[in-house]
């Protein structure tokens, strides 16, 4: 890996960190579902940071796969696929990060179709799936 890349994807893991922060402190305010959904100030905040965090992930992705010299994918679900396939990332988080990327698609494309018990609960249960992602490309990176 070139030290460019290793450099622009740690920049990119900083500004992760930090929305991951913000999800993590919109998490703790979020009481129950209907009290979310009915506030807009949260479901608005946990929607921009879901989205620039899944961004960040798209980027990422899009560096290494650049940087490995592979083939341009087709879209954002072949990118993470391919990281998949170089075991960069786990089965697992490969098929988790595929519906982030699924939603960064309805956040960005799609605003007026967005299903706010579905932002509760990416937002309550599925943060660990980003942070795993952080922690799997730091450890490629460490190689």
């Amino acid at each position: 890996m070139t030290s460019l890349t290793k450099q622009k994807v740690f920049e990119k893991l900083e500004g992760f960190r930090e929305y991951l922060g913000y999800l993590s402190q919109l998490r703790k305010e979020s009481g129950n579902k209907k009290a979310f959904a009915s506030d807009f100030h949260l479901f608005g905040n946990t929607e921009r940071y879901l989205q620039l965090s899944v961004q960040v992930i798209i980027d990422i992705v899009h560096l290494l796969i650049i940087d490995l010299n592979l083939k341009r994918p087709e879209d954002n679900y072949e990118a993470i696929s391919m990281l998949y396939g170089k075991k960069i990332i786990s089965e697992r988080l490969a098929d988790k990060l595929t519906k982030m990327v699924g939603l960064w698609n309805i956040l960005v494309h799609e605003y007026g179709k967005i299903d706010r018990t579905r932002i509760y609960q990416i937002l309550t249960t599925q943060l660990e799936d980003l942070e795993e992602f952080q922690k799997q490309i730091i450890s490629y990176l460490k190689k």
